[in-house]
């Protein structure tokens, strides 16, 4: 039997960006660019690893 799974993509990003607002309240302009990059960076770096990993495995796709 394959299960269905529901996915509620909306609410789920109105919650990471009140989470987002809520973390940058107060910060400078300045601040919440740097916050950002530094999430940016972080999911570059770990896409990258993932991605390494995934080849050293022998996956082709």
């Amino acid at each position: 039997m394959t299960a269905k799974t529901t996915i509620k993509a909306v609410e789920m990003v109105r919650r990471i960006r009140d989470a987002q607002a809520e973390h940058c309240a107060g910060m400078s302009n300045a601040d919440v660019i740097a916050f950002f990059k530094r999430a940016g960076d972080a999911a570059q770096q770990d896409a990258r690893r993932r991605t390494k990993r995934h080849q050293l495995a022998g996956h082709r796709d």
